[in-house]
């Protein structure tokens, strides 16, 4: 008898550890729910807030418009580990330094995005878009 309900108590554990590793994966958006891929973008700016978090990171920036105002545009990237694949470091991208980023625009036609890749002020370039669905070239003007 005892063993039966350890056995029990064992699947149940599974199961509850099975269903919170689960959870986070269906919640998962894909590129195409939010993204779109017939809009690419290309900007350059300052950035003004980074956030390196997991599942996406986001990168804010503040773009000149042609009429001299200025647009904070926020792009999701790549996951903490992602990134730190990439060679790319929270170091590399300081609070007011220069950057461009060539993505897709938001389906929300909002100033959002979704960075495939970031050009520092160097010339270094980091292909840093990580959703598996998303396309692998992109960037045009905005």
């Amino acid at each position: 008898m005892r063993y039966k309900s350890a056995s029990i108590l064992a699947a149940i554990m599974l199961a509850g550890a099975a269903s919170a590793v689960s959870t986070p994966i269906f919640a998962h958006h894909s590129f195409s729910s939010e993204f779109d891929v017939a809009r690419p973008v290309s900007v350059e700016g300052s950035i003004t807030k980074l956030r390196i978090v997991n599942p996406h990171g986001w990168i804010y920036l503040d773009v000149k418009n042609a009429d001299g105002s200025t647009t904070n545009w926020g792009f999701e990237f790549g996951s903490p580990s992602t990134l730190s694949s990439k060679g790319l470091k929270r170091e590399d991208l300081p609070i007011g330094s220069k950057i461009k980023i060539d993505g897709y625009r938001a389906r929300n036609t909002g100033p959002f995005g979704y960075a495939q890749s970031a050009e520092l002020r160097d010339g270094r370039i980091f292909r840093i878009g990580s959703a598996p669905d998303a396309p692998q070239t992109g960037g045009a003007k905005r």
